[in-house]
């Protein structure tokens, strides 16, 4: 399962952050505890995990950009196997630019600017973060709510 607290704001003003210059801190949402840190070598990661109500799988796109306030994390795509409830079904969804369907898998193209990545992780969804060469398991932790935030590197 997973929550995202968006705010709508015009991502496509940002520009992208070079690669080997960032990571991604995963700490414990509440308590602010710091977790790891993941190195992006590129501006994007994908979060990947089993929907709750129809139990397949969908996976979330996301880049890293810069402006003028930090590091921000702004969604391109969703894909997923089964339209239900929790699931984009149209074009209209927020931020929303095309919605179709692709090799047998709904996928949602959007611009969707993250103020905060709040992933609720549950060890029966499989919740796990990719990048371009690693993967890591978010379930290694006790189920929680876990905060996805971009950082200038990680510490060594």
């Amino acid at each position: 399962m997973l929550c995202i607290l968006a705010a709508t704001a015009d991502a496509a003003a940002a520009s992208a952050v070079a690669a080997n210059t960032i990571g991604l801190s995963i700490s414990v949402y509440r308590e602010g505890k710091p977790l790891d840190c993941v190195v992006l070598e590129q501006s994007t990661f994908e979060l990947s995990f089993i929907h709750s109500v129809s139990l397949t799988p969908v996976t979330d796109y996301y880049t890293v950009v810069q402006s003028p306030m930090g590091f921000q994390i702004v969604q391109t795509s969703e894909t997923f196997f089964a339209h239900g409830q929790g699931l984009p079904s149209l074009v209209n969804e927020p931020d929303a630019t095309d919605f179709r369907i692709e090799n047998g898998q709904f996928v949602l193209t959007m611009s969707r600017l993250i103020e905060q990545l709040i992933v609720r992780t549950d060890v029966r969804f499989e919740n796990r973060l990719h990048t371009r060469s690693e993967t890591t398991n978010l379930n290694r932790w006790p189920d929680n709510g876990l905060l996805l935030k971009p950082v200038s590197s990680c510490p060594k």
